[in-house]
């Protein structure tokens, strides 16, 4: 078998849409039922080395001279050498080459054309792609081949020269990674409805500060701002700062150009936030900047032991990719921070029902004396569930009712076992009374499982 060759790729800049590019095509991929009528022969190709339907490619246009370093590479790379992806004076990304096609027909529908009227035709088919968690400086890896540090072609590096740097390429660790927050207003961007929602991505975070420090790697936590203040996300940045004007719909208005940095999420925990109150408690976190200074512009830097606080409370928590359409959306928000609805939509809409139970459920807070939440679900139907009171520290569910009549307790009951289906099946049950029900009702309770909470002092608040 041949030894791979290397294949240095500049990524090119915002004016020839590079990170966008880079960002569509390579990270998130391309959807290839959206390209379809483009495939021609290179159809059956595409399907194979991509079963999910989702190919990563990176096209390139036609050299201008046939002799040059550009066309040498057009020419000459093959499937199994490796790509090193240039920007910035650094190396950021590398990937293997799958298949090499030419397609001017998917290149246009993938990237369509440049001001010259060419499109990205030479096309790598890749897999393998990892972006580096620090890049790695261009004179480090061109230095040793000879070349000035500043990448202006693709170029391809022979087997032989490979051998020199690809060790170095391995090994380098560059600058530790720097941790930050991203702070999100919910009034300036609406990130309940982009959660509920499970269809638009979220790819971009515009930044207004220490854009000489952010780098490719870097941790982050998505830091939601208000009555509902915490972290509800866990990624790391996939770009370097630059200006886009590509906004989406959920801006309450849409600003119109900004710096902003690639995201990777790694972890979704909106039903099971890392709480404001929660991380308050700690010490270390107490001193962070977002909670001395809320408000401060983004991004918020954190420091090692205050990002150590974060991963280490989170925990195992969370799940790794969005909700899909087919899936119940589950948010954790403060308590009586959503309003209560019936699960019945008729001509007007969700119909609010009034929250009695407000006081009870100050009290029984104040009792135990730690946060509680609330759970709202919203079913791929379309109706929403909301959960008066959630325990995470027991993992129990629990509904108030401001009365221990029998009709209100049978309510009680077929709600808790509705949230129990639909949000957490693992979960405990309880139902929160003024005072305890009668001994016929209990009996009912009790055979589903579910504990009673009275304020009367009969029956003591469930606790662990």
């Amino acid at each position: 078998m041949n030894e791979p060759q290397l294949v240095l790729q500049p990524r090119g800049g915002p004016e020839h849409n590079g990170p966008r590019n880079f960002r569509v095509s390579v990270r998130q991929g391309v959807q290839l039922s959206d390209h379809s009528a483009a495939l021609g022969n290179d159809r059956a190709a595409l399907t194979d080395l991509y079963p999910d339907g989702i190919a990563r490619l990176w096209g390139s246009t036609p050299a201008a001279n046939k002799s040059n370093a550009k066309a040498v590479a057009l020419r000459d790379r093959k499937v199994g050498d490796r790509v090193l992806f240039y920007a910035d004076k650094a190396f950021f990304a590398e990937a293997t080459i799958l298949h090499l096609f030419y397609n001017p027909t998917l290149a246009e529908s993938v990237w369509g054309t440049d001001e010259d009227g060419s499109t990205w035709e030479h096309v790598m088919a890749l897999g393998d792609v990892r972006e580096f968690e620090s890049p790695i400086p261009a004179a480090q890896v061109l230095g040793p081949l000879g070349m000035t540090a500043t990448l202006r072609s693709l170029t391809l590096v022979p087997t032989e020269k490979y051998a020199v740097v690809r060790e170095l390429i391995t090994s380098t660790q560059g600058r530790q990674p720097r941790y930050w927050l991203l702070h999100c207003n919910p009034k300036t961007w609406d990130v309940w409805s982009w959660w509920e929602e499970r269809t638009t991505s979220l790819n971009t975070w515009t930044v207004a500060r220490h854009l000489e420090d952010l780098r490719v790697g870097d941790p982050f936590a998505l830091w939601v701002s208000g009555s509902a203040a915490g972290i509800y996300a866990l990624g790391a940045l996939a770009s370097e700062p630059y200006v886009t004007q590509e906004f989406d719909d959920h801006w309450a208005e849409r600003p119109k150009r900004r710096h902003v940095v690639d995201l990777r999420f790694d972890r979704f925990i909106f039903d099971e936030p890392l709480t404001k109150r929660a991380l308050a408690g700690d010490p270390v976190f107490a001193d962070a900047l977002v909670m001395r200074m809320p408000g401060s512009p983004n991004p918020i830097p954190l420091t090692p032991e205050q990002w150590e606080t974060i991963t280490r409370t989170a925990g195992v928590r969370g799940r790794k990719e969005r909700v899909a359409p087919s899936e119940t959306v589950v948010t954790s928000r403060p308590v009586g921070d959503v309003p209560e609805r019936t699960t019945a939509n008729g001509q007007s809409g969700p119909r609010v029902v009034d929250f009695r139970e407000a006081k009870l459920v100050k009290w029984y807070t104040d009792t135990l004396g730690r946060e509680l939440r609330c759970l709202s679900a919203l079913l791929p139907s379309g109706e929403r569930l909301v959960c008066d009171l959630f325990d995470p520290e027991t993992n129990t569910l629990i509904e108030a009712k401001a009365s221990n009549e029998r009709s209100d307790v049978r309510l009680a009951l077929g709600q808790l076992l509705d949230y129990q289906h639909h949000i957490k099946p693992d979960a405990e049950l309880a139902v929160l009374l003024p005072v305890p029900p009668s001994a016929s009702v209990a009996e009912v309770l009790h055979a589903h499982d579910v504990t009673v909470i009275s304020r009367d002092g009969r029956t003591a608040p469930r606790d662990s």
